[in-house]
Order: structure tokens, then C-alpha cells, then sequence
């Protein structure tokens, strides 16, 4: 009895304990159970004591960002009491906060203790090489974002004291700059590579965008948006690509005048305007995640506790514990750094977390229901305090401006009363509901403007109308537009400087003209040539598309006349028509004579990509594909005749994938296209010997071989093609033949491509025998038989020949040399051969790879021997198999490892169609030729200069160092061998080690004879 009484009261007890738990577990609010748990840090102290050390800018994106970089204490290194937005930094500066950003703080730290332990004892370094910027120099030459020479300038600036130091930096700075005036005196380009890295000299604008990109492994764009500024001459070629792949993320952008200013001195305001931009990069870079969070509710548990109970965009509770005065984080909110009690009920905020779950920074986000919108403002009422926002897609806001609503000028970097607002006027706007609780007059070099280049057909009080390809568009002039003398903001102009017929630049947004420029001033030439777009008579210019591709005009003397020569012969000026190609020769300024061609040519192409109006939706160039190499853009005229399939058709008829022929003129990278017939017939493939077998409604080939460059050759694999409709199938010489009667039977296969689709087009099988291969000269022709290479072949409405890409009924002149296949004494097919030209060599992103099938490539470049290389803005797909060579600089390797590839960039060798060879190596940007000497020195140098795509002699030898190069010869194969006295060689030399000064060059790719 008495166990069974103390089982009773242990149970008792039990149930009480459970029913007391459950009693208080609900007390505590429910939206705190089975919440995501986040606890504040223990770093706000130091953060804060980071920001005050710093002066904010006025302008809104960079004061954040300042805020947002000093509070995780990527200034420190530094070491100044106070940062001063417009302050210059030095590269030694610039480079450490970069790296801190990226995550390699601990790094550099590391290696800066290595470098002190190896210092002498007893040795003391100047105070501004203090041992932790060492630590981020070698840190920086280890990551390749310092050349070795860079790296070995740097360690040398070490001086035993700082008296010394500073006459050091003085000389070295005073060298560099008589270095930079020799060149321009001379009127030759001057590399950064020939300069002096000066560790506590300043920092350049474009030095830091190279920095920015190989520190954050931003992928290279290869668009040249830099060329759209009046100082692109000014880019150094070896930061070109990281200054148009900055400009195309948006994290560069100009100055207030318009000009890039590439070679001036970086500001600590642009550098946080630059790291703000990357600023996922920086928080995947640092191990933070960013979780924006709504607050619900704050509640304080004890004196020294709270909870902020938030909800994120899904609708999931999260909650953060803080102890203020212990474990706290900072706020951004308003330009300022606050402590989390600022936080209210009902923000929207950004919370940064580390990998323990730690916050350990907050920025306040616009409220829910408040929304940034940019715009033109196209009414203005200032008594009634409104006004109406035009946005870009023509949406139109009416709009009460709120009494504490603050307006500030992003050109001035002023606040301005509302009555200083003007119609036309490019703001971005907070806006809650109807009404603007903030207004921002953005800068004239913000990305929402877009620049147009045209001629004046009509200016008045109010409106100007440019004439654009023929094009009249009109835009709005307003009391702020800001008028100027080729694109320089200093420079000002009136409106009444401006006047028909001139040739301007217009920055335009939403339909209104925020800036008029007259253009940049074109260099003259002695001798310029080109397909000519346009001739002006009244206003004396002639517009031309030069070999580059790129549209330029060029002026004449009404008065001194202009002798005209057309097709040899002496002609007048309305002899001249669009499409011809001229040479202008000039005498000073104005072009004195001009030599004309009608020049009209026919070329088979592929349309690759078409560019469309965005406002019509019809094509305004096309991207084509002729034999193998990529061409284009080429404009396309509103009045050029379309054909398809033997009738007149329209531009809208123009696709992608699509084979066409093309009649104008074709010049260098430039196209006046006159007529585009689309070819109803597709294009031939490929030709297949198989087993073939039918199977429902697939034809399967087995013990397959491929006619490919002229030579009939296995191919290692089996292939599957769905039956269509319109299949040509032939067995024994009849048509009538059913399809289910051919099981692993002999086949030819003729396939055509199909809108970038391989599909069937003639099926011939024999149910008995095999096909013989052949190749040779026809001698002789006779109406029913051919006699190839002495042996003679009977020929019907059952043969083939393939002329131009299309599969034609038998059609042969003595002389062909063909290659084919027949059955017996009857001759199945033959296809005339075709010239190999050289391989086509080309460097792009994998975009998609697949087992044993294609690869294609997109942001690709392709060499071009003449030219350099040559961006294409669309897509290279290619085929591959087992024959093709997958090799990288560390040997051959197996072609299933391709699939590993995917969003690598790659050199690839093909013809066309065929992947040869596919090289997974580091980019040889810099391409440099010669001749080979005695000893493996490369002779008669020259380089590829990438900015100006010019060559650019150079007056010393070099030894070839092959230790790490891809070696190829003339048909784009593998070799061995060194190349030889003699040979002429192309070499492809990366960024990173293209350096004139040293006595050798190590290239990634050698070219020989190519």
C-alpha cells in the first residue's frame, strides 16, 4: 500500500509540474514561440567610434555607403582622425580598404607578420610603411591584382627615415611625370606599366577599378560603354575592361562635368560610392546575409533586455534579442549612426547578420507603401505647393509635396526652397501615396539620362527637333536645360549658340532635354574610307560607316567644291548614293575629293541576333553569320527590300536562325544592306554513312561517319533524330518504299538545319550492298552519268548535289572537284569542296555545356589577326565529340571533364560548326606578333594596344617563354614543338603578366604561322 500511495503522489507531482509549465508557457506571447532567433552583437562601441571620424557627403547613395563601410570598420587602416569626403586617398589606402571589404582583412594581417618577423631586429620602418600596409601590398601582389614589377616598386620605398621618404616619393612622383610628358610630346601612348607604383603617392580612378574587379572576381564585360565619354582616349588600355565592367554594374559612373577623368585622383566620396554599389559582394565576401525585416512589435523583458518581434516578406516571425550598453548593433537611418533604440514599430529595415546569427548592423529602408520614383516633373503649381511626375513609360504621378519634405540638388550638392524647381527637371522622388515626402534633382551624369547624337532640324523657345538616321524626333526644352560646348559642363554655352544643321549631343530624359552639346571634335585624317550613309549638300557633310563599324561624318566647303570620281569616272555629287564605298581625301578640315564604288555584292548568311526598335518592335540590325565568322551589327534601312520565299515581304519577317542572302555593300566590320531574301530551302548540315533504324516515329544511326572538312570521319557515338512529315525517304531507288522497312540497314543521311534545329531531309538506304565513298575532278558530263576520277556513275531525279549550303538535284561541270557517296554504279549525293580557311579562334563564358553534344558560349570575342579582338553581342553555340581536343595549360585531358566547364571562360578553336579544340586558360587579352630570331627571341615586335585597337611597335627583342603556353599551329592543331627560326608567331599574353619592361614574355596561347 504505502509504495502504491508514493507511486500516486510521484505521478501526482508529475502532472502538477507538466500542467505548471503549460500554464506558464502561455503567458509568453505566442509570436516569440517558434520564432527564427537572432541576438544583437557586442561590436556597437566600435562601430561607433569608427563613424565619428567621418565627414558625410551631401550626396545621398554615397553617404550611405560611407556609413555603411566605416561602421564594419573597412577605414580603419587609414589611420586618420578624421575622413574628409573629398579627400584623396593613396594606392597603399585605397588598396587596403578594397581588401578589407572583400573579406581579407585577417589576410593581410597575416602576412604583415610575416613580413615583420623577417625584418631585422632592431630596424624601424617609416611611418607611413607601417608594417600592416606591407602586409596588404604582398597580400595584393599574392591575389594578382599587382603585376611583380608593381609589387617590387612597392617593396622598395622603404627609407630610413621619413624625411628621406618624402624626398623619395618626390622624385619618384617627378619621374613618372617626365615620363608621361615624353610621350605625349612624342604623340605616342605611354602604358601605367612604364610608370613607377608609387605606394603613398594617390590613387587614380581607373587603378581602382582594376583593383575593385580582380579583389570582388567581378566576371569582365566586354561592352565598351566607356567609349560613349569624351575622355575615353585617356583610359590606360590595361584598366579599360575594368572600367567598362564597373560602368556597366552601375558602381562607376562620371563626374558632375560629364568626363570619366579616369587619370585623376579617387576621392574617399566616389570610393564608397563604387564598394556601395558591390555591397552584396562585400556582405558574401565578409559572411553576412542581409534579412529585411518589418518590426511588429518591441518588447522589454527586464531592464536590460528587449526583443524586437519581426516579420520578414514571407510572413515567418523572427526575433532579435538586444542588451543595450552589452550587446548592440548600429543604424543607418537618415545620413546618421544611431543605436538599435532608435528602431520604432512598424519600420521596414535591413538587418545584417553574421554566421553566429549576431546582428551587427541595421539600415532603416523606406517605409512599406513608400516607393523611389525617378522622372521628369511636367507641371509645377508653387502656391498650391504640386506638381506632376512624367516617368519614362509615360505614366504620369500628380503629386502634394509634404511640408517637411526636404529638396536636395545632386549637381550643387545644395538644399533648394521648392520655388527653385522647374519644369523639365530629372528628380527621383519618395512618394507615399500622392504625396512626395522627399525630392532629389538628380545629376546631369545620372544613368536615367540618355545620350543622343543627331542634327538640328528645328529649335525653338520651347522645343528642338533632332534629326536621327533620317529619324525626326522632337524633344522639350526647359527653363534648366543646361547648354554646353562639347560635352564639358565648364564650358557654357546659350541657347542661341545652337542653330539648324548642327550636329549635337543631347542628354535626354523622359522627352525633355536636360543638356545640349555640340560634339566632340573629330580628329582629321589625311585619308578615311568607308560605306557612305549620307550626303548633305545644304548643310556640307558626308556620313560615312567606317571599317570599324562606327558611323562618323565629315564636313565639306560649299565654296571650295568637292571633285566626285564614281566607278572611274568623273561624277557630281548626286551621283553619290547610300551604300557605296568612298575614300575622303582631305585638304586641312574639309574633304576635297571623294572616290566612289557601287561596289553591290551578294553573301549567303545565318541571322544570329536582331536588334529591335524598342518603340516598334521591328528590326534595326542583325548580328550574321557569313561562313563561319560573326559580322554585324549591320543597320538595317527602313527601306530595304525583304524577299520570302519569292515574294515581297517586311522587316517584322526577320528572325533570328533564319538563312538569307544578302545584296549591298559589305566594307571591314560595316554593311549597307540593300536587299534580304530569306531562304525558304534550309541550309544543309551535315551528311552521315550509318546503320540506320526505325523505331515508332525516331530514325537511330549506329557505326556512324561524318563528312567534315572535305574527309569522310568516324564519329564515336549514336544519334537519334525525330521523322518529320516532309522526309525525302529512298530504299533500292524508290520513293515509295514504307519507312518501317529499314531496320540496320546501309543509309546516307542528309540532314539541314532548321531555325538552329538539326532535323532529316533525305533518307537513301539499300537493303543490300554497301555505299562507296568518293572524291575527286569530274572529267566528263553527260546527261544520265558523271565520270569522277576516271570511274563513271549514273545520276537521276534520285541525286543530289550540294551547291552553297542547298541540296539541289544533280547538277555537274567539268572541273568540280566533289566529294560524295554511291551506291554501286549511282551516284546518291556529292557536295562540291569547299575551301578551308584558317580556324576561327574565340575566347567566351561557357553559358551551357552538353555530354558529348554542344557548347555554347556567350560575351564571346574572337581574334581577328588584322583587328585584335572583336566583341560579339550574341551567342556561339557549337557541335563537339569525341574527336575534339580538351586540353589546358597543364596538358591533354579527357573531353568528359567539359561538363566541368560551365560558367568558365575558354578559348575555343572551331570552323563554324566544330568545336576543335577547347583550352581552359587564363585570358590572353594582350596580343603581340613577331618573327622568330636565334635563341627563341622574338623579333620586329608589335602589340595590340586594346583600348585603341591600333598596333603599336615595339624597339627591343624578347625571349619567348613557352614553360606555360598552349602551343597551335596554322590549322589551329596541337603541337609540340617549339616554333622555329623563322616562324612568324601570334602570342596571346595576359593582363597580368604583359609587361614591355622585362627582357621576356610568357604567354598563354602561341599561335605559329596563323
Amino acid at each position: 500500500m504505502i509504495k502504491g500511495k508514493i507511486k500516486i503522489t510521484t505521478l501526482y507531482r508529475l502532472i502538477s509540474r507538466v500542467v505548471l509549465i503549460l500554464f506558464f508557457l502561455t503567458l509568453i506571447p505566442a509570436n516569440i514561440q517558434g520564432a527564427q532567433e537572432y541576438i544583437a552583437s557586442s561590436s556597437y562601441s566600435r562601430m561607433a567610434k569608427n563613424t565619428q571620424a567621418v565627414d558625410l557627403p551631401k550626396n545621398e547613395v554615397a553617404r550611405e555607403a560611407l556609413l555603411f563601410l566605416s561602421s564594419l570598420g573597412f577605414f580603419n587602416t587609414v589611420a586618420k582622425a578624421k575622413i574628409n569626403p573629398s579627400d584623396i586617398l593613396s594606392k597603399e589606402e585605397a588598396l587596403s580598404v578594397i581588401l578589407n571589404s572583400s573579406g581579407k582583412q585577417q589576410d593581410a594581417f597575416v602576412r604583415a607578420e610575416k613580413l615583420e618577423l623577417k625584418r631585422p631586429s632592431g630596424q624601424k620602418l617609416v611611418k607611413p610603411y607601417n608594417y600592416l600596409y606591407l602586409g596588404y601590398i604582398q597580400l595584393a601582389y599574392d591575389m594578382k591584382i599587382l603585376s611583380k614589377k608593381e609589387y617590387q616598386d612597392a617593396m622598395a620605398q622603404v627609407q630610413p627615415s621619413e624625411k628621406e621618404h618624402e624626398k623619395m616619393i618626390q622624385q619618384l612622383i617627378k619621374k613618372n611625370d617626365e615620363t608621361i610628358a615624353k610621350a605625349v610630346y612624342e604623340g605616342r601612348p605611354y602604358s601605367y606599366d612604364d610608370l613607377i607604383f608609387v605606394r603613398s603617392g594617390p590613387a587614380t580612378r581607373q587603378e581602382v577599378c582594376l583593383w575593385v574587379v580582380k579583389a570582388f572576381k567581378i566576371p569582365i564585360s566586354y561592352e565598351n560603354l566607356a567609349k560613349t565619354y569624351p575622355d575615353y582616349n585617356k583610359i590606360d588600355s590595361k584598366f579599360l575592361s575594368s572600367v567598362n565592367t564597373l560602368l556597366k554594374n552601375g558602381a562607376l559612373v562620371g563626374r558632375s562635368d560629364g568626363y570619366l577623368h579616369p587619370d585623376d585622383y579617387i576621392t574617399y566620396e566616389e570610393l564608397a560610392f563604387i564598394l556601395g554599389s558591390l555591397k552584396p559582394n562585400i556582405l558574401s565576401a565578409n559572411g553576412l546575409k542581409e534579412v529585411k525585416l518589418e518590426i511588429k512589435d518591441i518588447q522589454k523583458l527586464n531592464s536590460d533586455k528587449m526583443v524586437l518581434v519581426c516579420e520578414d516578406d514571407n510572413g515567418n516571425d523572427i526575433n532579435i534579442t538586444v542588451s543595450p550598453g552589452k550587446q548592440d548593433f548600429g543604424v543607418i537611418a537618415n545620413g546618421n549612426f544611431l543605436s538599435s533604440s532608435y528602431l520604432q514599430k512598424g519600420d521596414y529595415v535591413a538587418f545584417y547578420v553574421n554566421g553566429k546569427n549576431e546582428v551587427v548592423l541595421a539600415n532603416i529602408l523606406q517605409r512599406p507603401g513608400q516607393e523611389n520614383i525617378k522622372g521628369v516633373i511636367s507641371k509645377i503649381d508653387v502656391k498650391k505647393r504640386a506638381f506632376s511626375l512624367k516617368l519614362p513609360d509615360g505614366k504620369v504621378y500628380n503629386l502634394s509635396l509634404h511640408p517637411k519634405a526636404t529638396i536636395y540638388d545632386a549637381n550643387s550638392g545644395k538644399s533648394l526652397d521648392f520655388s527653385e524647381l522647374n519644369v523639365g527637371n530629372l528628380v527621383q522622388v519618395k512618394v507615399q501615396k500622392d504625396r512626395a515626402d522627399g525630392i532629389t534633382l538628380l545629376s546631369l551624369d545620372s544613368p536615367e539620362i540618355t545620350r543622343v547624337q543627331g542634327i538640328i532640324s528645328r529649335i525653338s523657345k520651347d522645343k528642338i527637333v533632332l534629326n536621327q538616321n533620317r529619324v525626326l524626333t522632337e524633344y522639350l526644352l526647359s527653363p534648366d536645360t543646361v547648354y554646353i560646348d562639347k560635352g564639358d559642363f565648364s564650358r557654357v554655352l546659350t541657347k542661341n549658340d545652337f542653330y539648324e544643321g548642327m550636329k549635337v549631343l543631347a542628354g535626354t530624359a523622359c522627352g525633355y532635354v536636360q543638356y545640349l552639346s555640340t560634339t566632340f571634335d573629330e580628329k582629321s585624317e589625311d585619308i578615311v574610307s568607308g560605306i557612305l550613309h549620307e550626303v548633305d549638300s545644304n548643310l556640307g557633310y558626308l556620313e560615312i560607316y567606317n571599317q570599324e563599324g562606327n558611323k562618323k561624318s565629315y564636313r565639306f566647303s560649299k565654296k571650295l567644291g568637292l571633285k566626285v570620281k564614281k566607278d572611274g569616272q568623273n561624277a557630281s555629287l548626286d551621283s553619290l548614293l547610300p551604300g557605296d564605298v568612298v575614300f575622303l581625301y582631305f585638304s586641312g578640315d574639309f574633304v576635297r575629293t571623294v572616290t566612289a564604288s557601287s561596289n553591290l555584292q551578294q553573301k549567303v548568311a545565318k541571322i544570329e541576333n536582331v536588334v529591335r526598335n524598342l518603340a516598334t518592335g521591328l528590326p534595326q540590325k542583325i548580328i550574321v553569320n557569313i561562313d563561319g565568322r560573326i559580322y554585324g551589327p549591320y543597320e538595317i534601312n527602313s527601306d530595304v527590300e525583304v524577299i520570302k520565299n519569292g515574294m515581297p515581304a517586311a522587316l517584322k519577317d526577320i528572325v533570328p536562325g533564319q538563312y538569307v542572302k544578302l545584296a549591298g555593300s559589305f566594307y571591314g566590320s560595316s554593311a549597307y544592306i540593300h536587299r534580304i531574301e530569306i531562304s525558304g530551302n534550309e541550309y544543309v548540315k551535315n551528311i552521315y554513312i550509318a546503320k540506320g533504324t526505325v523505331n515508332g516515329d525516331a530514325l537511330y544511326l549506329s557505326d556512324i561517319q561524318i563528312l567534315r572538312s572535305n574527309a569522310f570521319e568516324p564519329l564515336y557515338t549514336w544519334l537519334s533524330f525525330k521523322i518529320p512529315s516532309d522526309l525525302k525517304f529512298i530504299l533500292d531507288g524508290s520513293s515509295l518504299a514504307p519507312l518501317s522497312k529499314l531496320q540496320n540497314l546501309p543509309v546516307v543521311v542528309v540532314t539541314k538545319e532548321r531555325f538552329s534545329q538539326e532535323v532529316l531531309d533525305t533518307v537513301v538506304a539499300i537493303s543490300r550492298g554497301t555505299f562507296t565513298k568518293i572524291q575527286g575532278e569530274v572529267s566528263m558530263v553527260f546527261p544520265n552519268s558523271v565520270v569522277v576520277s576516271g570511274n563513271r556513275y549514273s545520276i537521276g531525279n534520285k541525286t543530289y548535289t550540294i551547291s552553297n549550303g542547298l541540296l539541289t538535284p544533280a547538277n555537274f561541270k567539268v572541273g568540280d572537284e566533289i566529294i560524295g557517296v554511291a551506291s554501286q554504279d549511282s551516284l546518291v549525293v556529292a557536295k562540291k569542296l569547299q575551301g578551308i580557311s584558317k580556324p576561327i579562334f574565340v575566347r567566351g563564358q561557357v553559358l551551357d555545356v552538353s555530354e558529348l553534344e554542344y557548347i555554347t558560349m556567350k560575351d564571346y570575342v574572337y581574334l581577328d589577326s588584322q583587328r585584335g579582338w572583336q566583341y560579339v553581342p550574341s551567342k556561339l553555340t557549337l557541335l563537339y565529340d569525341t574527336q575534339t581536343v580538351l586540353c589546358d595549360v597543364y596538358g591533354l585531358g579527357s573531353p568528359k571533364d567539359i561538363l566541368n566547364l560551365k560558367n568558365k571562360s575558354v578559348y575555343i578553336i572551331h570552323d563554324g560548326k566544330y568545336a576543335n579544340v577547347i583550352i581552359d586558360a587564363s585570358f590572353g587579352g594582350y596580343i603581340v606578333t613577331g618573327v622568330v630570331g636565334k635563341d627563341m627571341k622574338i623579333l620586329n615586335v608589335q602589340y595590340n594596344d586594346m583600348m585603341t585597337q591600333t598596333w603599336n611597335k615595339v624597339d627591343k627583342s624578347f625571349i619567348l617563354d613557352t614553360t606555360q603556353a598552349i602551343l597551335l599551329d596554322a590549322n589551329g592543331n596541337l603541337r609540340a614543338e617549339a616554333p622555329q627560326f623563322g616562324d612568324r608567331v601570334l602570342l596571346l599574353v595576359p593582363q597580368s603578366s604583359f609587361d614591355l619592361s622585362k627582357s621576356s614574355i610568357s604567354p598563354t596561347v602561341v599561335l605559329v604561322n596563323y
